[in-house]
């Protein structure tokens, strides 16, 4: 792959080409300044910090995600299986964000010692989602704590070429896959005191990882960058335009809302969830103009994907509709406050 060119580098970055620059938000502002104070990173890492994963010689694909009980889910939310599988399904998304192949994970867990989280059904549920993408779990760590439940996935995957989050160019095409806003629709309802519908629950519980569908793309050609929609559309796709240099526009009108959730919810903030609320582990891409046909859907791997906007000569994200465009200050969900995000 090759690495970021330094004139598309954001200002205050370092400037040794692996690193490739984020958009605006809190967290990503403790990120900078972490990567600002290290040294020049090693010449085996051709993708550094600020894409979904690490980028090694040899095609190595490595990322890692961490899941905390009380700031990702809550134990009265879901079984010890599915704790198991959506930690490592969140996980495993990060490969599909590379286009990358999954080989295996390595699962440290951190458990209580109220000895109420039975660790063999956390497990298998670990196991399920690596296996459920052709990985094997092959590694980790165990120990106990006074709380709370912590569990930290490192995946590693091999890609002979993987799409980085840069390359979006003026007049390239903005699409996404799935639908979006249901995963943080599930949690809103949770935190109000009620109970999710099927649909929204398993939206949260059961990410699916596009693994095949981000191989298929790349297969097809055109992909220009690619990242997977943990934070919010608007919030991912502020990375893509980031680390292109470039501004992404997207339609309203055109966002794949999650089936039933503007009747759950209302409209407006259905929509608000799509762009801000994050966990959908669907993919956005960009793509060089007509890659996916001329129309503003297509198939991929035999999953739906939706044109939602198109990229343009400037800077951040802008949300239209057919009377105004505004420019998104919100991103998605930051742990460290809003910062623009």
């Amino acid at each position: 792959m090759r690495p970021v060119d330094d004139a598309h580098a954001e200002e205050g970055a370092p400037a040794h080409p692996a690193v490739v620059p984020l958009g605006p938000g809190g967290e990503f502002d403790l990120i900078r300044r972490f990567v600002s104070a290290s040294g020049p990173l090693p010449g085996r890492v051709l993708v550094g910090p600020g894409d979904d994963a690490a980028v090694l010689a040899g095609g190595w694909v490595v990322s890692t995600d961490v899941s905390v009980e009380g700031v990702h889910f809550r134990r009265r939310w879901l079984t010890d299986p599915e704790i198991g599988y959506r930690a490592t399904a969140a996980a495993l998304s990060d490969l599909a964000a590379m286009a990358a192949e999954p080989v295996g994970v390595l699962v440290s867990l951190v458990l209580p010692d109220d000895g109420a989280v039975d660790a063999d059904a956390l497990h298998r549920g670990i196991r399920s989602a690596a296996e459920g993408v052709g990985a094997g779990v092959i590694g980790g760590d165990v120990a106990r704590s006074p709380g709370p439940l912590v569990i930290d996935v490192v995946v590693l995957g091999i890609a002979d070429e993987p799409v980085s989050r840069a390359g979006a160019r003026p007049g390239d095409e903005v699409w996404v896959s799935g639908t979006l806003g249901g995963s943080a629709a599930a949690v809103s309802i949770w935190e109000s005191g009620g109970e999710p519908p099927p649909p929204l629950r398993r939206a949260f519980v059961h990410p699916v990882p596009r693994i095949a569908e981000a191989r298929a793309l790349k297969d097809r050609g055109g992909v220009r960058s690619l990242i997977d929609l943990s934070d919010g559309l608007a919030g991912d796709a502020g990375h893509l335009a980031a680390a292109g240099g470039v501004a992404i526009v997207l339609d309203s009108r055109s966002i794949p809302v999650f089936p039933g959730l503007a009747d759950v919810v209302g409209e407006k903030e259905a929509l608000g969830f799509a762009l801000h609320g994050g966990e959908d582990y669907e993919l956005c891409c960009v793509v060089s103009p007509g890659s996916l046909g001329s129309g503003k859907s297509a198939r991929v791997a035999g999953v739906s994907f939706t044109a939602v906007g198109r990229v343009e000569e400037g800077n951040g994200i802008f949300l239209e509709d057919e009377e105004r465009r505004t420019r998104l200050t919100r991103g998605g969900f930051s742990h460290f406050g809003e910062g623009g995000s």
